[in-house]
């Protein structure tokens, strides 16, 4: 049997229980934030080595997140910075957009390029709660249409 090391593509299907092993590691990732304001200046401290946040990585890369066409989202980091909730109109296509772009901004390999960073979007996301937002939408893309 061959195992492929490249991402599959955005075109392959998601099965339901990778949608739901997705929602439940942002749940675990957004988790970090939900301690004690005083004690969470301590979180930014090593963010991007964590073991919740490098496996959130290997989560969404093994889940059919981390797609082979695509690049960045180019709005990423505005989206972030200004984030409001998911939105509206978006699909499960814009859901695995979104959280392959946070991957592939952040993950291990382009975050050692950057050790001078102190702002990560991983770590501004979880501020504002954004990883319960991404769960929130992904359980509800579980909903058939006709019942949202």
């Amino acid at each position: 049997m061959k195992i492929h090391e490249s991402p599959v593509s955005y075109k392959t299907p998601l099965r339901e229980a990778q949608i739901k092993l997705m929602a439940q590691w942002c749940r675990r990732v957004q988790a970090l934030w939900d301690v004690d304001r005083n004690e969470a200046f301590f979180l930014e401290i090593g963010w991007i080595e964590r073991s919740v946040v490098l496996d959130f990585f290997l989560i969404a890369e093994a889940c059919g997140f981390v797609c082979k066409e695509w690049g960045v989202m180019d709005s990423l980091m505005t989206q972030v910075v200004y984030w409001k909730g998911v939105p509206d109109d978006a699909d499960l296509k814009w859901l695995r957009y979104f959280i392959h772009s946070l991957v592939l901004e952040e993950k291990p390999e382009s975050a050692r390029k950057f050790k001078s960073r102190t702002e990560f979007v991983t770590l501004e996301l979880g501020k504002k709660r954004g990883y319960t937002d991404l769960a929130e939408a992904l359980e509800a893309q579980l909903i058939p249409a006709h019942e949202r």
